[in-house]
């Protein structure tokens, strides 16, 4: 009787083939609906999506989570030409240049990298410092909205995470990144980068050396808590470069109300880099410990430590203790020490020039009289037998200059040769000029004799035998030079003052450099870097046009015309730009040169079983 069919499970019967038809349509539903997704997602990838995705990079969202989600979407870098002519580069992450130690073998974070920084820099105030010194331990602690990368020379975002640049080269808009803080903890916003930017405008700040620059820029605004737009008044070749290159302080810890007090805080030095400064020993050295809240790629080295040492037989000599790890040498060191055995086996070393090289030169107060007329400057540069001082000074490891660009930059035009040595030529030369001999041997004009001192820096073995041999070479004509050696801020100080007959000196180098800092005339205003006065108003004409002028080919005939008329007016007297020459110590990795650049510490790394210092 249990087994009975009854009506009851008839209705129950009915119930299950119903439930299972229904489901049978659901899933039939389901696989159309699937069907459907499936062709409109092919749809939207070929042609809705690409919209999409050029409002999402205008609006700065491509790679960012939206507040709230959990899931981030393509991290893609993206560099391109926009349909209106804008460009547009986007970095959802900090890049890693090439070089870079992380994925290495046997990579070790850790240890101290110990440096010999040479002239222990007068302040640290950003802006303000103008010693390469200062900005090498700056470039440390302080960072921008853009890096660039050595061997493309792309400039990318770093703190920045996007740039678009208008095709009028007239607007560019930073976004910056979320995660960028300072190492103060405060997060980097749109009002550091507006505040760091008129700090360094500040006409009461002691930064002219920066003016010209930006004298372009129309304003510095923030639009919103991320988003900064610079305009401008007129387009400028190195635009984007100086816009985006320039260092973001944190407003909290440099406000000021008095130009003053910025002026004086010598030793305040805070920002968004993967160092803090950590001690400052005058006269011995100073030192970085790495940030504990950088929000960039992890720094190799717990500690930098940076030695004051300006001679460099000690330099070399605490080198070779083992006391420093690295260290940039002279020629002559160079041909001793390479010429050993087992030497370079033990040692890294490197020789190399770089298209961002600087060079040496000897620079004319053009105020003064003795130097107002052109052919006497010809007359001082065909007394020197450059080629000469290279082979006896430098071993080779140089090559003769015709004007400020780099002999391996475009910007340089090879066409020029240097002025020959050329003694005879050069006594016709200065009595064309109305020089006479005098009863003492030194010549004489209008009753002054052709005496000047030669400011040179102090502790520099090199650079004073250069000057010796330079005096020698001018005695013969009758030229009496004076060699005054100077403490280097002292030196600076007198060449700011203008309190200088002639000086020898050099000038850091960039693969395109804008010459208006050093040889336009406004440039001697307010302590600006043409110290000597050069004024000429051809060249003033060549400058403003370079600078305008957004096409690379046509710029590049600018500037070799400019070259052409520096050459023939001569206010410098250019000698030339050297190798550099580094030796670093072996347990040290991934040390060799990169890119354009040469030697990057920011790579290098020791062993873990190698590493002397926690």
């Amino acid at each position: 009787m249990n087994n009975r069919f009854t009506v009851k499970d008839f209705i129950y019967m009915l119930l299950l083939v119903a439930a299972l038809v229904l489901l049978g349509l659901i899933l039939g539903a389901l696989n159309y609906q699937t069907g459907q997704l499936v062709s409109l997602r092919k749809e939207i990838t070929t042609g809705d999506q690409l919209q999409l995705e050029a409002i999402s990079r205008l609006h700065g969202v491509v790679g960012e989570a939206p507040a709230g989600t959990r899931h981030a979407p393509r991290q893609i870098n993206i560099r391109e030409t926009l349909a209106n002519g804008d460009r547009y580069v986007c970095y959802p992450n900090p890049p890693l240049f090439p070089g870079s130690p992380y994925k290495l073998p046997g990579y070790a974070p850790g240890g101290w990298l110990v440096q010999n920084l040479g002239t222990e820099p007068h302040s640290l105030i950003p802006f303000v410092t103008r010693s390469a010194t200062g900005n090498e331990v700056q470039g440390e602690v302080l960072e921008s909205l853009l890096a660039r990368n050595p061997v493309t020379l792309h400039w990318v975002p770093w703190l920045s995470r996007s740039y678009l640049v208008a095709k009028n080269g007239l607007k560019i808009t930073f976004k910056l990144r979320r995660r960028a803080r300072f190492s103060n903890g405060d997060p980097v916003l749109a009002s550091d980068v507006v505040f760091s930017f008129n700090t360094m405008m500040n006409p009461h700040v002691n930064d002219a050396q920066n003016w010209p620059y930006y004298s372009d820029v129309k304003s510095c605004v923030a639009a919103g808590k991320r988003t900064v737009i610079f305009t401008f008044k007129e387009p400028y070749f190195k635009a984007l470069e100086e816009v985006g290159g320039f260092s973001i302080l944190p407003e909290r810890v440099y406000q000021f109300t008095k130009a003053s007090q910025y002026n004086t805080r010598s030793r305040l030095l805070v920002g968004s880099g993967p160092y803090v400064l950590y001690r400052w020993a005058a006269g011995q050295q100073m030192v970085l410990k790495k940030n504990p809240r950088y929000w960039g790629p992890p720094p190799v080295f717990n500690r930098i430590v940076f030695r004051f040492i300006e001679n460099p037989q000690s330099a070399l000599a605490t080198y070779l203790r083992g006391e420093i790890d690295s260290d940039g040498v002279e020629p002559s060191q160079w041909r001793k020490y390479t010429a050993e055995p087992g030497f370079t086996s033990r040692n890294h070393c490197y020789k190399y020039l770089t298209s961002s090289a600087g060079f040496l030169y000897v620079g004319w107060n053009l105020k003064k009289p003795m130097f107002q007329d052109r052919r006497t400057r010809v007359a001082l540069t065909m007394l020197v037998n450059v080629p000469a001082l290279i082979k006896t000074f430098l071993y080779g490891m140089a090559v003769p200059i015709t004007g400020p660009f780099n002999p391996l930059s475009p910007q340089n035009d090879k066409r020029i040769k240097p002025i020959p040595y050329d003694p005879a030529a050069a006594k016709k030369l200065l009595y064309q000029a109305g020089w006479r001999m005098g009863s003492n041997g030194v010549l004489v004009r209008n009753g002054q004799e052709f005496k000047f001192s030669l400011l040179i820096p102090s502790q520099q073995p090199l650079i004073q035998k250069i000057c010796v041999y330079l005096q020698r070479q001018w005695a013969t004509a009758g030229i009496d030079c004076r060699i005054s050696p100077e403490e280097f801020s002292i030196m600076i100080r007198r060449l700011n003052h203008r309190q200088f007959t002639a000086t020898l000196l050099g000038w850091t180098g960039s693969i395109e450099m804008d010459p208006y800092q050093i040889f336009d005339s406004k440039s001697y205003l307010d302590e600006g870097s043409n110290a000597g006065d050069f004024d000429n108003a051809e060249a003033d004409k060549l400058i403003s046009q370079g600078r305008r002028e957004i096409n690379t080919a046509r710029r590049m005939r600018i500037w070799h015309h400019l070259q052409r008329v520096i050459y023939r007016q001569q206010p410098y007297l250019f000698l030339f730009t050297s190798d550099s020459l580094s030796f670093i110590q072996e347990r040290f990795r991934n040390t060799k040169p990169v890119g354009k650049f040469g030697l990057n510490p920011a790579n290098w790394y020791v062993p873990l079983k190698q590493q002397r210092y926690p």
